[in-house]
């Protein structure tokens, strides 16, 4: 710091965040003594101070440029505390997963992963499935009659609480939620927290959570959003978003309509390797403030058709079997917020849904054009579930405290009916309370303790102790932590009874509940170069989880849930993100390491994943170009087969390719889009050993995707003051 002297005389001033007045530290900043002194330039100290000495000449002129923050400009004659403003289009949304209220992602105590709508929309993401592809740590998998699946850091998707504001999504086949039902139409967000945070949110939360948030602000009175998009195999989608702002509250309304017509690479008359799907899908939202509430009241309805068309029979061809499974999903939700006196805050849930998967098989006449159905108990059939969750936490946070804390009480309720549920219908329930604390002597050095006390109607429950810890030194977040896990098996897990042509699933009621012992670490630094924002991380992520449960080959093509002994995994990434005005890019690299051996990882399995991303947008004209990108090396499970022991599957690794392009026209009334998905033309992955999922197109490959996409899709947006 070059700091001329001229006397005795000091101006002292402090640099500070406009948005929580906390002090900026190692800002650059330059200034001169009058008008015709010579420039100097300095930076401020740790605790965001810089003293000036003046020799009493007044006044002082100061300039600051700080990337993330808007210019400032002034001059002083006295000790000042001088504010700066944030630029937004540098600032990050603040995150509300887990948070005592809604937080900068940097303040944070846990480690959070942020995909914002602009993101969404330069990877042209139709559903919440499209926007994980390219996410690192994360693996996407396909069974095209049972959805999507996925795996968290290398564990599991029943593992990974996904929500929805806040809200568990129900609905889950073979263990996963289908994230293809997941549109993001009127997304704003989506939140990833990685690690165990069965704490907040109890069973499901092992691997992390993935939180999507809808928008709910409105700048204009009425805001009018709709879309067009078209894939080459035969994808045909319409969306229409509207928001009004009155005065009793804000409303916001979301339609949509997916189709896809079925794609296979080898063609055939009738039967399709991934199946025609139909879904139309809405949202209604009303906000509004009564007395010291802000309410969220929200309904969101999906209705989905797939269609299972079979081949013609031998001898003459002139019959088929054609299937139809039926998903219908309602989710109704009411949140109420407050602020109360003294920085405390007053947050309730209560939300009912209803998740419906009907089967229905044919026998179709190909001459005639009729279709019976077959009289087969087990070929016709509808199961429901319902979840009923009550939710509330009690919290004090007021910032630079050095003692904050939240309390909360969970309440969730699982009904399951139908034929593939053992004895047509059970009923799980957990009752839970949470507490955890933020301790902190300064504001680099913040200590979380927490600890969920529950009972489950179903299973012994233990107390779920978390420790998370977070320290800032010289630019440096250092983030650690120690969180216990608990995942009770699901309804399906316990009972379920899935037999037909294409599946044969039974569940275990014998079933133990998983525990896991997780450890976290990672470190993050902010580099500022002029105006480029260099943002270096890495992370060390360790889990041990006993008595895993798994789908099990048990004999031929049958599967039934079991526990696993010991399962270990152990994950090592590091990524470095970039951002200027014009380019935003981020390049990842993560070792992921599997166990079933309760000693270390000598005869695990490791895999390798990197993934790019960049975007370049040239304000001027409107246009932005994307560039998404992730190749990942084998991949391997593992299965119990029906003497106890393991037998291993292995998919090949693949790289996955996008192009995208937008070009807004009219003051960005219109945006167009194109671009071309899997530009590698992935379509099967091959497989080896026993197994790969409890349905595959053969023994020794795996479905993936349906060959290289091009696209194109019309956006326009109409707003009134």
């Amino acid at each position: 710091m070059l700091i001329p002297f001229f006397g005795m005389a000091q101006l002292n001033i402090t640099l500070q965040n406009e948005m929580d007045d906390k002090p900026l530290a190692f800002a650059p900043m330059k200034w001169k003594i009058k008008n015709e002194g010579p420039v100097f330039y300095s930076q401020t100290d740790e605790n965001g101070q810089l003293k000036i000495f003046t020799n009493g000449i007044l006044p002082v002129y100061i300039w600051v440029t700080y990337l993330g923050f808007e210019p400032l400009d002034t001059a002083i004659s006295a000790d000042a505390i001088l504010s700066l403003k944030p630029d937004y289009k540098y600032l990050a949304e603040a995150v509300v997963t887990d948070q005592y209220r809604a937080t900068n992602p940097d303040k944070s105590i846990n480690k959070v992963t942020i995909i914002d709508e602009k993101k969404m929309k330069a990877m042209a993401a139709v559903n919440v499935g499209d926007v994980l592809s390219n996410q690192l740590n994360v693996k996407l998998g396909q069974d095209n009659l049972l959805g999507s699946t996925m795996s968290l850091m290398g564990i599991s998707g029943q593992n990974v609480k996904i929500l929805m504001d806040g809200v568990p999504i129900i609905g889950r086949q073979n263990g996963n939620i289908d994230l293809s039902q997941i549109n993001i139409n009127d997304v704003e967000r989506i939140e990833i927290i990685e690690g165990p945070l069965s704490v907040s949110y109890g069973t499901n939360a092992l691997a992390g959570a993935i939180n999507i948030i809808t928008k709910k602000k409105q700048l204009h009175k009425v805001e009018l959003n709709t879309g067009l998009y078209y894939e080459s195999i035969g994808r045909y989608n319409v969306t229409m978003n509207l928001g009004l702002r009155k005065t009793n509250g804000v409303y916001h309304i979301s339609l949509g309509r997916n189709y896809f017509d079925g794609w296979s690479e080898v063609k055939h008359v009738r039967y399709q390797d991934w199946k025609p799907k139909e879904q139309y899908f809405g949202r209604f939202q009303y906000l509004r403030k009564i007395g010291l509430f802000d309410l969220n009241l929200k309904t969101e309805v999906l209705n989905e058709k797939l269609s299972n068309k079979g081949l013609p029979r031998m001898p003459y061809q002139e019959t088929a079997f054609d299937e139809y499974y039926y998903t219908r999903r309602i989710d109704n939700s009411i949140t109420a917020t407050s602020k109360l006196p003294h920085n405390r805050y007053l947050n309730l849930i209560a939300a009912y849904n209803i998740y419906s998967r009907t089967k229905n098989r044919y026998l179709f006449n190909r001459v005639t054009l009729d279709k019976e159905l077959v009289p087969d108990y087990n070929e016709q059939d509808t199961s429901t579930f319902r979840a009923l969750v009550f939710r509330g936490t009690f919290t004090k946070s007021m910032l630079n405290s050095k003692f904050n804390y939240q309390v909360g009480y969970d309440i969730n309720s699982e009904t399951g009916q139908g034929k593939k549920i053992d004895g047509r219908s059970a009923v799980i329930t957990d009752y839970a309370t949470f507490l955890s604390m933020e301790i902190g002597n300064s504001n680099n050095f913040v200590v979380k303790p927490g600890v969920r006390l529950a009972v489950n109607t179903a299973y012994a429950t233990i107390p779920l102790p978390s420790l998370n810890v977070k320290y800032n030194r010289s630019g440096y977040t250092i983030r650690t932590s120690y969180a216990r896990g608990f995942r009770a098996p699901d309804l399906k897990e316990l009972y379920l009874y899935f037999v037909d042509v294409n599946h044969n699933i039974t569940g275990n009621p014998e079933l133990k509940p998983e525990e896991s012992h997780n450890i976290q670490m990672s470190v993050v630094k902010k580099f500022i170069v002029k105006n480029t924002l260099l943002q270096p991380e890495v992370a060390l992520f360790y889990n041990k989880i006993e008595e895993r449960i798994i789908l099990t080959n048990i004999k031929d093509l049958s599967y039934t849930y079991q526990n696993l002994d010991f399962f270990k995994s152990f994950n090592a990434n590091t990524t470095l993100g970039y951002k200027t005005g014009q380019v935003s890019a981020g390049i990842g690299y993560a070792l992921n390491m599997i166990s079933t051996e309760n000693s270390l990882f000598s005869k695990g399995f490791t895999n390798h994943e990197v993934t790019m991303n960049m975007s370049y947008t040239l304000k001027k004209y409107g246009l932005t170009s994307s560039v998404f990108c992730k190749s990942t090396s084998a991949i391997k499970t593992f299965q119990l087969n029906e003497t106890g022991g393991l037998n291993e599957s292995r998919m090949e690794g693949y790289t996955w390719l996008d192009v995208t392009v937008s070009k807004s026209l009219m003051k960005e009334k219109w945006i167009v889009g194109a671009g071309v998905k899997n530009i590698m033309g992935i379509t099967n992955l091959q497989s080896s050993g026993n197994g790969g999922g409890a349905h595959n197109i053969s023994q020794n490959a795996t479905q993936f995707a349906a060959g290289r996409v091009f696209f194109i899709k019309l956006d326009y947006n109409l707003t009134r003051k």
